[in-house]
């Protein structure tokens, strides 16, 4: 009974997503199961890929979203016919959760190997398994996500940081910033008190490259969790320095702070460079934002059509970003 919801689900999916969309390639529907559950999926395929190597972003949707709604709010789409990567966006079902929210706040699902984490993993290796109708360079994997879908993307960075090269964050609260629904409400609040760093057995640099966006005028996701998110990465840094032993030229010295003007409105933004200049962290804070995507499609779910265009921004850190071992062995 579950397998033939999700196949009507994924068939509804596509269908709109072709009749909607405005970029140029093609869909392809899918379907995970595995022992933490079955999730449905959606990957978007730019119509001149050729049979090099290219990059792959995984998209996670926030509360009261479907993947189609996200997709079409964010315009990544755009990106992915223009720069030539391919972009899996995995879908929450109803039964899992009533809202379709990630459960970022549950203990169950904030470690590796267990939960909507490993679900997501494991889509995201079945989509870099593929070597027929695309084919993704390891080393240059990323997430990002909205609200729901930011806080998952930052488990996984957190949890995953050997598959996914970098992460991008909007309107989210920080990990493990709560592990039950109460403890939800008082971390998008704000008031939440975050736990020391807890690093994974493949924890590479503690968490991946990060850019962090936060609207000033968001009532569901206060302002305040941006910050929270780029201390923790900060400390997360410092305590893998201090298992690791990091070099000096890894260690980050120096930060940038600048105003920016888009579409009439004020962004804050912070960057934290290595002393080799590699840039690790940049944190936006977008003034007149409310709890939305920056940048987004006009009318769309979750999504102010204002600048600063935040799927951009985003891409152009990814870009510039790829796991230290694969660059090692290309």
């Amino acid at each position: 009974m579950r397998s033939n919801r999700v196949s009507r689900a994924t068939r509804s999916l596509t269908r709109v997503l072709t009749r909607r969309s405005a970029a140029a390639g093609t869909w392809v529907p899918g379907t995970y199961t595995g022992r933490a559950g079955t999730r449905s999926y959606l990957v978007y395929v730019p119509s001149a890929l050729g049979r090099s190597r290219v990059p792959l972003v995984v998209l996670l949707h926030g509360c009261g979203q479907s993947a189609t709604e996200f997709a079409d709010a964010i315009r990544f789409n755009e990106l992915a016919d223009r720069h030539g990567f391919v972009a899996v966006y995995p879908q929450q079902n109803a039964w899992s959760h009533r809202q379709r929210c990630w459960r970022w706040y549950e203990s169950a699902h904030q470690g590796r190997g267990a939960g909507e984490p490993a679900i997501i993993a494991e889509i995201t290796a079945t989509v870099l398994a593929e070597a027929t109708r695309w084919r993704i360079d390891p080393g240059r994997v990323y997430v990002a996500g909205l609200s729901a879908g930011g806080g998952m993307a930052l488990i996984l960075a957190a949890t995953y940081p050997d598959v996914y090269a970098a992460v991008g964050v909007h309107s989210a609260p920080a990990y493990r910033s709560a592990v039950n629904g109460r403890g939800a409400l008082t971390a998008m609040a704000g008031r939440a008190t975050l736990p020391p760093p807890r690093l994974h057995a493949d924890g590479g640099q503690g968490m991946p490259p990060a850019i962090v966006f936060q609207g000033a005028a968001d009532t569901t996701v206060r302002p305040s969790n941006g910050r929270a998110i780029a201390e923790q990465w900060l400390a997360y840094r410092e305590a893998y320095a201090a298992v690791a032993g990091a070099g000096a030229g890894d260690r980050i010295t120096r930060t940038r702070n600048r105003v920016r003007r888009a579409a009439g409105r004020s962004c804050a933004v912070a960057s934290w460079y290595t002393a080799r200049g590699r840039k690790m962290l940049e944190y936006w804070q977008v003034d007149g934002l409310g709890h939305a995507w920056s940048g987004g499609t006009a009318g769309g779910s979750f999504s102010d059509p204002h600048g600063p265009a935040a799927s951009a921004a985003m891409w152009r850190f990814f870009a510039a970003r790829q796991q230290a071992a694969q660059r090692t062995n290309r």
